[in-house]
């Protein structure tokens, strides 16, 4: 505990080289797709005939699926709005899913070693699905990842376990085996219900003091930490 009476969280441990499967966010954690969402946000406004929004604001809302987005972005519950908000927001997106999209640093680097020594590799995301492959095809790291599961793969999505569940058993796997690596609260709530070791990457979109008051097991700033463990 520190002098505030709140637990300290420890930088990544030695011992998740003996795990066997590697968990990873997508927005936020393996890429950062900011500029993407956020021109697919601001189509959806000005088709409305909104005020557009700056990038910042937008991604407050990332990480719980398409629809949570437009619904945090509008701020409104008017389900007719929201719905066609939603639609606008996944025409523009899904025809322009990676245009400024780039990898986190040394994202790459670690999927290519966890593959080099023989670890299991699952994205789970909020995202949708197709989508997802479409973006990991395009920045080439789809031949460095065993599943991809999307927030319409399962019927729910994080922070609920399920999907974690899910890849768990298309992977044979076990909860002890695995860690949930991600840059919301969302990643470390799903990863503790599913019974699994957590780690909160700092630098992505995610609220870090809700992220931090879900108990991560491990904080990291950058992926070089995991790649020196594992090497």
């Amino acid at each position: 505990m520190d002098r505030q009476g709140k637990r300290e969280i420890p930088g990544i441990s030695p011992e998740i080289k003996n795990l066997s499967t590697f968990f990873f966010d997508l927005d936020g954690t393996l890429i950062d797709s900011s500029k993407d969402i956020a021109v697919a946000v601001n189509y959806a406004l000005r088709c409305l005939g909104m005020e557009e929004l700056p990038e910042s604001e937008i991604i407050k809302h990332v990480g719980y699926g398409g629809r949570r987005l437009m619904e945090g972005v509008l701020g409104t519950d008017r389900e007719e709005i929201i719905e066609k908000a939603v639609g606008l927001f996944r025409e523009y997106y899904f025809a322009n899913p990676a245009v400024y999209t780039e990898l986190f640093p040394h994202a790459q680097e670690l999927l290519e070693k966890l593959k080099d020594r023989n670890k299991k590799v699952a994205i789970i995301t909020n995202k949708y699905e197709d989508i997802s492959r479409q973006i990991i095809k395009k920045l080439g790291i789809d031949h460095l990842v065993d599943l991809l599961v999307g927030g319409d793969t399962t019927p729910y999505k994080k922070p609920q376990p399920e999907p974690l569940l899910h890849a768990l058993d298309r992977l044979e796997s076990t909860e002890k085996e695995a860690i949930m690596i991600g840059d919301s609260e969302a990643d470390i709530k799903a990863g503790r219900s599913a019974g699994l070791k957590t780690v909160f990457v700092e630098f992505g979109f995610g609220d870090r003091e809700k992220s931090l008051e879900e108990n991560p097991d491990y904080i990291i700033s950058s992926f070089k930490q995991i790649l020196d463990i594992i090497d």
